[in-house]
């Protein structure tokens, strides 16, 4: 008789999904026994209105709230370590993360290090780091994306920069997912065309790098299948069309495809694509959806041969015709990705998002010896590996 591996899962907490979601933030927060709520959001999300419907929700429900909207992009160690400074002098007993992966990663960061004590990057999870156990009471949180992207609403983990290694680093596990999750893509109607292509990318990423990761997690695979499908249909249509209907059934797509992105890598974990692209941010400071977008063909490429038949249903999933070899309809995944890339009017070089040549060595150094994404991916890599796909796509 053979023995089997476990499959493990990691689900969403409770999720609300849907045009006007947001609005249910108050009702969400008294649920929980809250009283004062500790908002937390960065600078665009407020000067875009995104929070009047948040708010709005919050007086009605009678609660009192403090609004922190000094989350900066890439996350740092000192910005979340000020931030969970304030909140411990809010007294508030319930945390709201609102906006993309910056705000609800430094929101749950926030929870993490309030609830435990100590500094954030006592509790990275890197090769050879001792983490720090979470310990403690950990406030209940509310996570409101308006991109649809990183899917870290329904995530265990939050990807923090520590600037004095150049390196991300992740923070949290199975404790960490968000209490509530409300997704209401009316948030995301007026995400600029740009943000919108990177931030869908990164979606992609995740669902492509959860498929053909080395954990077998079935009950997931046509799931993930279904994000890859909304997105290959979707992105280019919520790029380009602003806030027109057609705009609306695909913003209310992307959103569902980052949610199912975030909740396979939540149990599936990732690839060498996602240790390559931290680097990228923390050398760098490229934006993270577009640090995947950037590394996903190349790494997909690389990783062939180790998942021919994952990436050719991944071919179909984006509209590719089943048909020629085996190999062949897995390589056309990879012209399906390239081409999604230039459509959505993303670079498609290093050189050309402030990378230089000095930096690769360092990169490939960290995105091998010390970022752990690389250990699912579906065919082995080493320092030297890393190395060459960066400079593939210098």
């Amino acid at each position: 008789m053979t023995s089997q591996a476990i499959s493990y899962y990691i689900w969403p907490g409770q999720v609300q999904f849907g045009f006007g979601a947001a609005g249910l933030v108050g009702q969400e927060a008294r649920a929980r026994q809250a009283s004062h709520v500790f908002v937390i959001a960065d600078p665009g999300v407020v000067a875009a209105g995104l929070m009047e419907s948040v708010i709005a929700s919050l007086k009605v429900a009678g609660l009192s709230y403090d609004l922190y909207d000094r989350v900066i992009p890439n996350p740092d160690t000192e910005s979340v370590d000020t931030a969970v400074a304030a909140f411990r002098e809010s007294k508030a007993d319930c945390i709201v993360g609102i906006g993309g992966g910056s705000g609800l990663d430094t929101a749950k960061a926030v929870r993490l290090a309030a609830g435990g004590g100590g500094r954030i990057a006592e509790y990275a999870l890197l090769l050879g780091d001792k983490t720090r156990p979470p310990g403690g009471h950990m406030a209940p949180m509310i996570a409101i994306p308006t991109t649809a992207g990183t899917g870290s609403e329904v995530t265990p983990w939050a990807v923090i920069t520590d600037n004095s290694r150049k390196l991300k680093m992740g923070v949290g596990g199975a404790f960490l997912v968000p209490t509530v999750a409300l997704i209401d893509p009316e948030l995301m109607l007026t995400l600029p065309p740009m943000l919108t292509a990177a931030t869908g990318m990164d979606a992609l990423s995740h669902c492509i790098e959860a498929y053909v990761s080395t954990n077998d997690n079935p009950a997931l695979d046509p799931m993930i299948l279904h994000g890859i499908e909304l997105i290959g249909r979707s992105l280019r249509v919520a790029v380009v069309q602003g806030q027109t209907t057609q705009s609306r059934k695909a913003r209310r797509d992307m959103a569902l495809a980052a949610m199912i992105g975030g909740t396979a890598i939540s149990s599936k974990w990732l690839g060498a694509c996602h240790s390559l692209a931290h680097q990228l941010s923390g050398f760098a400071n490229v934006q993270h959806g577009l640090a995947n977008a950037l590394m996903l063909p190349h790494q997909m490429a690389y990783s062939l041969t180790g998942a021919l038949e994952r990436y050719a249903r991944v071919a179909e999933a984006l509209g590719v015709p089943p048909e020629g070899s085996l190999r062949q309809r897995a390589e056309r995944a990879i012209e399906a990705v390239r081409e999604l890339t230039v459509d959505v009017g993303l670079p498609t070089r290093l050189r050309d998002v402030g990378v230089t040549e000095e930096m690769i060595p360092g990169m490939a150094y960290n995105a091998y010896n010390i970022d752990l994404n690389w250990w699912t991916n579906p065919r082995t890599v080493n320092e030297a590996v890393m190395e060459q796909l960066y400079r593939a796509a210098f």
